[in-house]
C-alpha cells in the first residue's frame, strides 16, 4: 500500500526551464512541478489567460469566505452538510471549499465592484447570458464549491455540488475557458503530486469527496478524475510523476464502465494498472470513513490486474460457461492484450485468459496471431464513423446517444433538429431524461442520467453506450451531423410511407377533397 500520514512538502523551484529527460525524471520523483519556458515563443491569447486566473482566484476567495463567514440558513447547512460528512475546517482551508450564495447575481457584483468587466467575467464560465434578454446571472448558486486547480495550484476551474434535489444536477462544472480545458485536471494532484513521485504510485478515484477524505486520513498519493473516465491527458499528466495507477472508483455501473473506458488508454499509453474494487454501494469516500485507514490501504494493495478486472467485468454481461460467452469474452480481452507493446507480456496475458476460458492455449495463441495478421489498414476515423444504409438507422440513434452521454453540448445542439419521437422504444426513454436534463441545467453526469431511469434495459443501454469504443467517436462533429442526417431522413422516409398508404385510402373511399390534401402534403414532404 502506498499511504503514509506524515506529509512533506517540497517548494517550487523558481524561474522557467526547459525539461530535458534527465530533469523530467528527477522532477517526477521529487514532486517537483518545472515549468515550461512561456517566454520563447510569445502566446497571444497569454494576457486574456493570466486575467482568467484573476478572476478564478477572486470567486475562489469570494466563494470560501461565504462558507466561513455567510449567517445564512443556507450557508449553514452547508457547514453542517461538510460536517456530518467529518471535512473539518482545516480540510476547508486546505481546499479552498467554498459556497455558491442563494442569489442570481452575488459573485457577478463582488467582481464588477472589483473593476472586472462582464465580458471577462463571461469568459471565465463564471456567469450565464441569459436568454432572450441583456445581462448574466451566476453560474453557481446556493451550491457547495470545489475549486479545481492546476498543478501549479492555480485556479482553473469550479465543481459545485447541489444543497436541494430541486436545485437541478447534483454537480455542474465550469464550462471549457481559455484556462481549463474538461479532461485536462486531476483533482487535488496539486498536493499529492509529491508523494506520488515519491511513492512511485498514484490512486484514481472519481469525486470530489472521494479524493478529499482518504486524504485527510493519511492516503497521500491520490487524485480524482473528477467522475469521468480517464483521458488521455490526465493519463500523461499521471506520467510525469509515476507510470503506475491504481484505479478505485464506484461499484454503479457508471463508475465500473468508466474504468473498462480507461483502460485500453492506459495501456496505450504505457501505464501500469490494476483496478481496486469495493462492495457493493460503496465509495472511496464511505469505505475509509466507516473502516480507517488500514483496511483502506489493504483494498489497494489487493487490487486486480486488468486482465482479472475485465474478465470479472465482462462475465457479468457474457456467461463464460457457454460457447457464445467464451467467444465473446476471447474477443474483447484479446483486443485489450493486443494493445500491450511488450511481446512476452501479451504471449503470458493470453495463456492465463486461456486458464480463465479453459480452452487450450493453442487455440487462443492461434486467434491472436489471426486477428493481428487480419487487421484491415489504417483508415481515417472518419471514414469509421459515416453512418449509412437502412441497417443503420439504430447504430446511428446509439453512437448519437454516445455523443449526447459524453458532453451535455450536443443535447443542446440536437434539440434544434430531432425530438424524443424520432428514436426507436430504447432509446426514447433515455432522450426523454436527458431533454429533461437539458432543460434544468447545461451540466449533469452519467450518474444523473441513471438515477432518473427506471426501466432496466434503458439503464443497459446507457451502460453499454457509456463505454463505448473511443474510435467511433474520435470526430464528434462528424458523428453528430451524420447521424442528425440519418435520422431525419428516416423520419422523412416514415412520414412518406403514412402518406402514400393514406392516399391509398382516400383512393379507395373516392374521397377526392381529401386525396388534394394528402398529395399536396406529400409534394411538399418531396421539396
Amino acid at each position: 500500500m502506498r499511504c503514509r500520514r506524515q506529509r512533506s512538502r517540497l517548494s517550487h523551484a523558481p524561474g522557467a526551464f526547459r525539461i530535458s529527460r534527465g530533469r523530467e525524471i528527477f522532477s517526477r520523483k521529487a514532486g517537483v512541478e518545472i515549468p515550461q519556458d512561456e517566454t520563447a515563443t510569445p502566446n497571444p491569447s497569454r494576457q486574456l489567460r493570466e486575467e482568467i486566473l484573476k478572476i478564478n482566484e477572486l470567486a475562489a476567495a469570494f466563494f470560501h469566505d461565504t462558507l466561513l463567514t455567510g449567517r445564512e440558513s443556507e450557508v449553514k447547512a452547508a457547514r453542517d452538510y461538510l460536517k456530518g460528512r467529518g471535512v473539518s475546517l482545516e480540510t476547508v482551508n486546505k481546499f479552498q471549499l467554498g459556497f455558491a450564495p442563494n442569489e442570481w447575481d452575488a459573485l457577478l457584483k463582488y467582481l464588477r465592484s472589483k473593476g472586472i468587466s462582464e465580458e471577462l467575467i463571461f469568459k471565465a464560465g463564471l456567469i450565464i447570458a441569459r436568454e432572450g434578454k441583456s445581462g448574466y446571472y451566476d453560474r453557481f448558486r446556493n451550491r457547495i464549491v470545489f475549486p479545481i486547480t492546476d498543478v501549479q495550484s492555480r485556479f482553473v476551474a469550479f465543481g459545485a455540488r447541489a444543497m436541494q434535489d430541486s436545485d437541478g444536477a447534483k454537480y455542474i462544472n465550469s464550462p471549457e475557458t481559455p484556462v481549463y480545458t474538461k479532461g485536462q485536471h486531476l483533482f487535488g494532484l496539486q498536493l499529492t503530486k509529491t508523494a506520488v513521485g515519491k511513492l512511485d504510485q498514484t490512486i484514481v478515484v472519481e469525486g470530489y469527496m472521494d479524493m478529499i477524505m482518504p486524504y485527510i486520513h493519511g492516503v497521500e498519493n491520490i487524485a480524482a478524475s473528477l467522475g469521468t473516465a480517464l483521458t488521455v491527458d490526465q493519463i500523461r499528466l499521471i506520467r510525469r510523476y509515476t507510470p503506475n495507477v491504481v484505479m478505485l472508483f464506484d461499484t454503479d455501473a457508471a463508475g465500473q464502465s468508466a474504468i473498462v473506458r480507461s483502460l485500453d488508454l492506459l495501456i496505450d499509453e504505457g501505464m501500469n494498472v490494476r483496478v481496486a474494487t469495493l462492495a457493493q454501494d460503496e465509495d472511496p469516500d464511505s469505505f475509509i470513513r466507516q473502516q480507517g485507514l488500514q483496511a483502506f490501504a489493504a483494498r489497494v494493495e489487493s487490487a486486480q490486474s486488468i486482465l482479472d478486472f475485465k474478465f470479472n467485468w465482462l462475465a457479468g454481461q457474457y456467461d463464460p460457461k457457454t460457447v457464445e460467452g467464451k467467444a465473446k469474452i476471447s474477443q474483447e480481452l484479446l483486443s485489450t492484450i493486443a494493445r500491450f507493446k511488450n511481446e512476452v507480456a501479451k504471449y503470458e496475458l493470453t495463456k492465463l485468459l486461456a486458464q480463465m476460458l479453459n480452452i487450450p492455449e493453442g487455440v487462443l495463441l492461434k486467434q491472436a496471431s489471426q486477428a493481428k495478421s487480419q487487421q484491415p489498414p489504417f483508415k481515417e476515423p472518419a471514414a469509421e464513423i459515416k453512418v449509412s444504409g437502412s441497417a443503420s438507422a439504430s447504430a446511428g440513434q446509439e453512437l448519437l446517444l454516445a455523443l449526447f452521454l459524453r458532453d451535455p453540448a450536443w443535447v443542446k445542439a440536437a434539440r434544434e433538429h430531432i425530438g424524443p419521437d424520432d428514436f426507436s422504444d430504447g432509446a426514447r426513454q433515455v432522450v426523454d431524461v436527458l431533454w429533461s436534463l437539458n432543460q434544468e441545467t447545461n451540466e449533469w453526469s452519467t450518474n444523473d442520467v441513471l438515477m432518473r431511469i427506471k426501466d432496466e434495459s434503458a439503464q443497459s443501454l446507457v451502460t453499454r453506450l457509456i463505454s463505448i469504443e473511443e474510435g467511433k467517436l474520435i470526430d464528434p462533429a462528424r458523428v453528430f451531423q451524420d447521424c442528425i442526417g440519418k435520422i431525419q431522413s428516416e423520419k422523412q422516409k416514415k412520414a412518406r410511407g403514412r402518406l402514400v398508404e393514406a392516399i391509398r385510402q382516400a383512393e379507395a373511399l373516392k374521397d377526392t377533397e381529401k386525396l388534394g390534401q394528402l398529395k399536396e402534403q406529400f409534394n411538399q414532404l418531396l421539396k
